[in-house]
């Protein structure tokens, strides 16, 4: 893959790229989740670059895009379009894990005709109204929780929760490795203190398709994934044998999964 980056005053964006060789080949962007960065997408990459131009990148705050400083939803939406413009893409289809799917609703709410359709994994939606103020400010607290673990505990612990499988447990930890615990608690009060900002929910003109792992029992993210799917009619589509990290512990289901919602909609959009 080819490595590049992109600048702001809020500090460096990197990303990396795969072009297929059919230059016609659709786009296809992957967006990893908290504290994790684009190594969540290794078992996606292989895969996908086959049919499509893949395209991964680090989230502000994350992986090789630190240090970055007033992280919002917003502002990595715009750094995103940044690198889109850079790399002259048009339209993609946006695949975002966990706060990943944040920033792709954010991305298609201001550029609806760049997306060709949204895979939200694990992914939670926008819009104060779905959320009962009960859970508005238990998931305000969790940042606090948070900063009182130790880091290693935090580390290992997050890695066991959001994962099912040992490569999924590997490729987890991997990641949370690489930031410290200040790093860490930091992306946690950046990415749930920016939470509830986008007050609407995002009304998408492309096709969507939600997925999430069996055993994904971090927060409420599974049942807030399904009123999501319920309120707007979207498909959901349940990863077996998997838990948060759906698209690592059962990557080969997961893959098959989406490459076939895709093949679906894209030729929907043809016709």
């Amino acid at each position: 893959m080819v490595g590049r980056l992109v600048s702001s005053p809020r500090g460096a964006t990197y990303y990396w790229i795969e072009k297929n060789a059919d230059a016609q080949a659709p786009w296809i962007i992957f967006t990893h989740g908290l504290c994790a960065n684009h190594r969540l997408f290794d078992k996606q990459l292989p895969f996908f670059r086959l049919n499509y131009h893949v395209l991964l990148w680090d989230l502000p705050m994350h992986g090789r895009s630190r240090p970055y400083h007033a992280f919002t939803y917003a502002h990595a939406a715009e750094e995103l379009k940044q690198i889109t413009d850079r790399e002259h893409i048009k339209q993609a289809i946006l695949v975002g894990h966990g706060i990943g799917g944040y920033v792709c609703q954010e991305f298609a709410s201001r550029w609806p005709e760049m997306v060709q359709a949204f895979v939200g994994v694990s992914a939670m939606p926008f819009g104060v109204a779905l959320y009962p103020e009960f859970d508005q400010k238990e998931l305000k607290k969790v940042p606090r929780t948070v900063k009182r673990l130790p880091e290693r505990m935090l580390q290992t612990g997050l890695a066991r929760k959001r994962t099912q499988t040992l490569y999924g447990y590997q490729n987890a930890l991997h990641m949370f490795e690489q930031m410290s615990k200040k790093e860490m608690v930091q992306a946690f009060a950046a990415a749930y203190g920016d939470r509830f900002t986008h007050k609407a929910v995002v009304q998408f003109r492309c096709p969507v398709m939600l997925a999430i792992g069996a055993m994904d029992y971090t927060g409420k993210i599974a049942e807030y994934c399904r009123i999501w799917s319920e309120k707007q009619g979207y498909p959901m589509t349940v990863i077996p044998d998997a838990s948060h990290n759906a698209n690592t512990d059962n990557a080969d289901v997961f893959n098959d999964t989406v490459s076939k919602f895709l093949r679906r909609s894209l030729r929907k959009n043809k016709a």
